[in-house]
Order: C-alpha cells, then structure tokens, then sequence
C-alpha cells in the first residue's frame, strides 16, 4: 500500500489540486469497481482517497454529452496523439468514466496517485483510451493498465509542454498540466527556434519543482542554468493568442525585457 506522493518542497498558500480523467471503454465495468490499494497504487492515507469521485456516461443515455464533452472537444487530440486506430475505438465507445479529484492547497499529491489508481483499475477492466483534460493528452488504456503501482511521480507523464511559431524567428513554449498542483502553467515566448530545447528543460524543470510544492508569483525572479533571469508576470491570452492555456499561466520574461 503505497504512501501519498510527497511534495518536499511545499510552500503553502497555492491553489487547488484539480485533477480530470476520462476513461473511454467499449464495454461497461464492473460496479462497484475492484479497486485495489496494492494493485493499483491507491494511496493508503490522507485525503487523496477521498477526493476523487467517479461519474459513469453512457453514450445510449446521454448522446449529446458524449457528442459535446468528448467527441467534439478531443476526437483531434486522440487522433493525434494515439493514431487512427485509437480514434477510431474512441468514437465507438460507449461508455466513459469521468474522473475527478479537487483538493485545496495539496499539501501531498495523493490525489494525482488516486485518480490514476482509479484509471488504471478501470483500464484493466476494458477502457481503451484515457484523456488527461487538464494536461491535453490521451493515453492508450493499455499503457494506463501497465502502470507500476508502486512507482514515483513522473513529471512528464503529468504535464504536457507544446510549441507553436509566433513568426519566422520566434515560438512560444508553454506546460499544460500544472493545474493539477494548484500551480499556474507557465509560458515562455520570443523563444529562437535553434533554443527550444533549452525551453523544453527549463520549462520541465520548473514544472517539476512546482509539482513539488514550490511556487512562483508574479514579481518572482527564475535563474536558469545559464545564469539568465527571467521574472514572471500574470500571462495575457489576448496578447498571444497562439497559446492554447486552459486556466492560470504565469508567463516567464527576460529581465531586461521588464
């Protein structure tokens, strides 16, 4: 029975931990669900466990939400991210399985462990596709299955980081995904292109450090390892539209850039 994922570097007064899942399986599952705290990595204290709750969908009951909450806003993503196969599966689905958890100021990450349990036990029951809302990824149900219950925290398998060019000679880069700590995603724009891997270290690490309980507010100053400081300031979709953030973004800026 595994401990709640810890966050060692907690510094309170964050936000929320929000987490959403949606299972997709072409068959119902078992209800109750044989959730198992060794078996899945269901965390064994704390309020983790109790936060997530699970909503069954079924497509022959509710068309339209299927059509409005998973067909319209992730068939691209799934196709994108798993291939046509997948896809093709996801449309088919007939039930889902919405997974949310919500946990203010997570001074642990047990709830980010428990509704992965969660999915990883309705996968080996027969879901196919699971959607991370919060971090814009599909993952195969498979992969969700084969899950290690004992394992640690992987950032990356929690947060996802785009690019998109903002002109010729300059992208923007920016995490999905934070929201699950209760931390703002961060953005980075006027990136040179020959720099994105840089960016995608940087951008990695922080994201680490805030899953970890550290936090960032507007004012703050970040060094990275090449000794360049970047100061954050509240992110403005409007001024970069090209940069798909849902929720709060702190945008990370060169300090001679004010």
């Amino acid at each position: 029975m595994p401990p709640p994922w810890p966050r060692e570097r907690y510094v309170p007064g964050g936000g929320p931990g929000e987490v959403a899942l949606i299972a997709l399986s072409p068959v119902r599952l078992p209800d109750p669900l044989p959730v198992s705290r060794g078996r899945h990595g269901m965390p064994d204290e704390g309020e983790g466990m109790a936060s997530v709750a699970l909503v069954a969908r079924d497509r022959a009951e509710d068309p339209a939400w299927f059509a409005e909450h998973v067909l319209a806003r992730f068939a691209e993503l799934i196709a994108q991210d798993l291939g046509p196969e997948a896809a093709a599966a996801s449309l088919a689905a007939e039930h889902a399985y919405v997974i949310e958890a919500r946990l203010d100021d997570p001074d642990d990450l047990g709830h980010v462990q428990a509704a992965w349990a969660l999915a990883k036990c309705i996968c080996e029951e027969g879901a196919a596709v699971v959607i991370d809302v919060h971090a814009a990824r599909a993952h195969l149900g498979a992969d969700v299955a084969a899950l290690a219950p004992e394992r640690e925290l992987d950032i990356m398998n929690e947060v996802t980081l785009f690019f998109e060019e903002l002109g010729e000679q300059e992208i923007a880069a920016w995490s999905m995904g934070l929201r699950k700590f209760g931390r703002p995603d961060l953005v980075l724009v006027g990136v040179l292109p020959d720099a994105a891997p840089e960016a995608a270290l940087l951008l990695r690490d922080l994201a680490g450090a805030l899953a970890d309980g550290e936090r960032i507010e507007p004012g703050d100053a970040v060094k990275t390892s090449a000794g360049l400081e970047l100061i954050a300031e509240r992110f403005a979709p409007e001024r970069w539209p090209q940069v798909a953030i849902d929720g709060d973004a702190l945008l990370l800026r060169p300090a001679a850039a004010g």
